[in-house]
């Protein structure tokens, strides 16, 4: 990517020579496993800065980064917070282009002075501060992994930025499980140089990254964010997904001595949000829920829903989560519910809306044919389907491949915007959960979105069609 505005990030993102400051052969004393993970999965020069060895497992370590015989794009700091400023200084004479500093300790424990310390170094200078208090950056392209277990091949279209290094991780670890494969990731903490704005731009401008969302504790530049967000949005078509932190009075008090965040009432981040097109979310689950469904192109264009599923007290707690979040579910025109009837008994079962197939909504064709019939009906906008794959499986386990497959065949063909709910009825049962796995994956080969209940599923869809009456409203395309 060639820079068009804003900072040039690719040193950081794409560095050729990495140094890492205070590794360690001991892995308990490698903090946050960042050597040994470069070690591994890092595609370009690698060196170590420690005075007590000359290579540590097969790399270059020197005395000092200024005796690093390489001009150094990125620097890793990990070392107690007292040794932070002289290293930081050897680090801008050395001309390293970026520096993590990993260490904690400075505003976000109200230590304000020694963060300003930081940038008093760099001013004026060519070296960038990532941090202080964070993870920094994950890139699968260049193998920069947080850990080396979640290195992946696969180079995905997803960009994540997060004040938290903790969600940076998890979500990445959590993302990888859900399909929603990473094409960057930053952690960056405190924020004392570069800034939420400087990598939404990054993300922004990437031809790479297809779909940006975030988590963000405070803001610090107003103005800078929502022009870059607006950018993003409405020039760019990119879906912008940010989960705020600190909604709370409580949760607020908790990002302060977190990252030094100064907070933002709730509801005027939300009034914000809405006028800038963002998505907003309230929890990782809502974030998972929103990007998966993002990737997979579920773009709901109303509000009816209709819902099949096996079982009348289901039917019910699944029209319940629809209904009171936002959805409705409305009766079926009287020739579609005849056609459904056709194929099922009259007895323990219901053909209105939502549909009761009773037993035969175990059968995977007379289900998934179910489902296609009910989208005939021009008053539908979504069609939602509830399937018990573990239950399925013990139930026939001899039929499971040809029963997966069959039903995911005939849901693909729907036509309208659908979506799956799995609700999880085994506890701790490995087998339940590998069941689980083989069908949300074969959903995901045919582009269905698969959610735990349909609250989640019906909130999800709220928001994403929000979105696209926004961009409706405002002429833009929208990229997905």
């Amino acid at each position: 990517m060639s820079k068009k505005n804003g900072i040039n990030l690719d040193p950081l993102f794409y560095p050729e020579s990495i140094a890492v400051i205070g590794a360690s052969p001991n892995v308990i004393r490698d903090r946050a496993g960042f050597f040994y993970s470069l070690k591994e999965c890092y595609k370009g020069k690698l060196y170590a800065v420690n005075p007590k060895y000359n290579d540590i497992d097969g790399v270059p370590c020197f005395p000092n980064i200024k005796d690093v015989p390489e001009n150094l794009d990125y620097a890793i700091i990990m070392l107690p917070r007292e040794k932070v400023r002289d290293v930081l200084k050897d680090c801008v004479s050395a001309g390293v282009k970026f520096v993590l500093v990993f260490t904690s300790g400075f505003s976000e424990m109200g230590e304000y002075r020694l963060e300003e310390e930081l940038l008093e170094i760099i001013r004026g200078r060519k070296t960038r501060i990532v941090g202080p208090n964070c993870i920094g950056p994950h890139c699968p392209e260049r193998g920069l992994a947080y850990y080396a277990q979640l290195h992946r091949d696969v180079v995905g279209e997803v960009g994540f930025f997060s004040q938290s290094g903790g969600h940076a991780l998890n979500f990445t670890i959590r993302g990888l499980s859900l399909g929603l494969n990473f094409n960057k990731v930053i952690s960056l903490g405190n924020q004392a140089d570069l800034k939420i704005e400087d990598f939404l731009e990054y993300f922004g401008q990437d031809d790479r990254v297809k779909f940006i969302c975030g988590y963000v504790e405070d803001v610090k530049d107003g103005e800078r964010f929502k022009k870059i967000v607006r950018n993003i949005v409405l020039e760019r078509g990119k879906p912008l997904v940010l989960w705020k932190g600190g909604r709370s009075a409580d949760g607020a008090r908790a990002t302060s001595s977190h990252t030094g965040a100064v907070a933002v009432p709730t509801k005027v981040w939300d009034s914000v949000m809405d006028q800038l097109g963002v998505i907003n979310v309230e929890s990782q689950n809502e974030l998972a829920d929103v990007m998966v469904a993002l990737k997979l192109g579920f773009k709901p264009r109303g509000k009816n829903v209709v819902v099949a599923v096996a079982g009348g007290g289901s039917s019910v707690e699944l029209t319940d989560g629809v209904s009171l979040n936002g959805l409705f579910v409305p009766s079926l025109a009287e020739g579609i519910q005849k056609k459904i009837g056709a194929d099922i008994s009259s007895v323990n079962t219901s053909t209105n809306n939502p549909i009761d197939l009773g037993m035969f909504g175990f059968a995977p064709n007379i289900f998934a044919n179910s489902m296609a019939l009910a989208a005939e009906d021009p008053n539908i906008d979504i069609v939602m389907g509830c399937q018990y794959p573990e239950m399925v499986k013990a139930m026939a386990p001899e039929a499971w491949d040809a029963s997966v497959n069959i039903l995911v065949e005939g849901i693909a063909k729907v036509g309208k915007p659908t979506a799956m709910i799995l609700p999880r009825i085994y506890e701790n049962s490995p087998e339940a959960e590998c069941a689980r796995a083989e069908f949300i994956e074969k959903l995901r080969e045919v582009n269905i979105p698969a959610f735990p209940s349909a609250a989640r599923m019906a909130s999800t869809a709220v928001k994403i069609q929000k979105y696209l009456d926004f961009m409706e409203k405002h002429g833009a395309e929208v990229s997905f």
